[in-house]
């Protein structure tokens, strides 16, 4: 039998949002057996090369309740260690900090970090709501991997 979440992520996955960034190569499905989803996320490093990260979706409840994500190792099934997670700006560093312990990752969207500190107030166009979807989070993560890449360019602050 199909849960309300399950179909809610298959709409998502199916969207044309969703299709566009596929098309684009801003992400790709690694795998999916729901509750989790593993989307592998387009990424440029410091030394301006084409990378990739994987994320892990936590989608019970999905998305009356936001979805949990993990940086992930997608080849060991485990939360990526802290010294392979993307380098960047402190906004980059913030989100993927390693808090010796398993972790999400730290955005205003995600489950566990999203009811953080004053985050509702600061950025109210950055929380979780239930008419959010897949594609908000994955264009969020994506904008934050290849961060690097605007601060490569000639005459643009880091």
């Amino acid at each position: 039998m199909t849960t309300p979440a399950q179909t809610a992520v298959e709409a998502d996955l199916t969207s044309a949002r969703f299709r566009a960034g596929l098309a684009r190569s801003h992400w790709r499905v690694l795998s999916s057996n729901f509750p989790h989803l593993v989307i592998a996320v387009a990424a440029i490093e410091l030394d301006g090369t084409s990378s990739e990260y994987a994320f892990q979706f936590e989608l019970t409840g999905f998305p009356g309740i936001a979805p949990q994500v993990m940086i992930w190792d997608a080849a060991a099934s485990t939360q990526l260690p802290a010294n392979r997670r993307p380098k960047g700006s402190q906004r980059v560093q913030e989100a993927f900090k390693d808090w010796n312990a398993p972790h999400p990752v730290y955005r205003p969207w995600e489950r566990t970090s999203g009811a953080h500190g004053n985050w509702a107030q600061s950025f109210p166009d950055l929380i979780w709501h239930p008419r959010r979807d897949l594609t908000f989070i994955l264009e969020d993560l994506h904008a934050l991997v290849t961060s690097n890449a605007l601060a490569r360019r000639p005459g643009s602050a880091a």
